[in-house]
């Protein structure tokens, strides 16, 4: 029986590595990383310049948060090596967290940072027009757009936690993403900073990703989320009216 768990798991990392690496090679995640940082950094500098306790502060506040984020994410993984999905999640996590512990003094309580870290963390207006023109394209050349939706949601999630979410097609015509684990969450517990999953992971992607998508032709919904408090996170795509 041990054995057998053993090899399970060796199954499940072997798929997970392997599905890692076919939907994005290690040349365009470490391009995207970089594009997303350096968009991260100019929104988040050029909102600090808007807030009267930030301004004048927010080059240095910038340098201090990625010189932390970096420290986060090398403790964290001091003894282990994490795939390159973990690895990008974690330091999006860690970036995270440093964010919302250089800002904190300066803005005075946790639901005024939160919303500042919320709307910054993915330097939103980058993503959206990115992210939303490459889901734009792949629905005009699909004759099954909720099938096509699905299977970007299917790589975004398994992106997030390779091999851990569960795809089910339901009888309405819907497909369903769920899972019980979660890189961000389990890492910001690490941090006791749980409720920081409000502010990145699915409570962000599902929005910046599908959130211009026209309710005619689909929606796509986190029905669940462990980040509210849910056992699970779900996501639904739906066929539109």
């Amino acid at each position: 029986m041990r054995a057998a768990r053993g090899m399970s798991r060796v199954a499940a990392r072997t798929r997970a590595r392997a599905f890692s690496t076919h939907w994005l090679p290690s040349s365009a995640r470490a391009w995207l990383e970089n594009v997303e940082n350096a968009a991260f950094t100019r929104a988040l500098t050029d909102a600090m310049k808007k807030v009267p306790q930030l301004s004048g502060r927010e080059e240095t506040i910038a340098h201090s948060i990625a010189k932390r984020g970096t420290e986060i994410f090398s403790d964290a993984y001091s003894d282990a090596s994490p795939s390159e999905a973990e690895a990008t999640h974690a330091k999006t996590a860690a970036r995270t967290i440093a964010a919302y512990e250089q800002l904190r003094p300066f803005l005075g309580n946790d639901d005024a940072t939160m919303d500042f870290v919320r709307t910054h963390a993915g330097a939103e207006r980058t993503a959206v027009t990115m992210n939303g023109g490459l889901v734009k394209g792949a629905l005009l050349l699909s004759r099954d757009r909720v099938q096509t939706l699905a299977g970007m949601v299917g790589n975004v999630t398994h992106d997030l936690r390779p091999g851990a979410w569960s795809r089910t097609n339901e009888e309405d015509g819907s497909v369903s993403f769920t899972t019980c684990e979660c890189t961000y969450n389990e890492f910001f517990k690490k941090h006791d900073v749980a409720f920081l999953t409000q502010t990145t992971c699915c409570s962000l992607d599902i929005p910046v990703w599908f959130g211009n998508v026209d309710p005619k032709t689909a929606t796509v919904a986190l029905d669940e989320s462990l980040a509210r408090g849910d056992p699970r996170c779900r996501i639904t795509v739906r066929p539109g009216a």
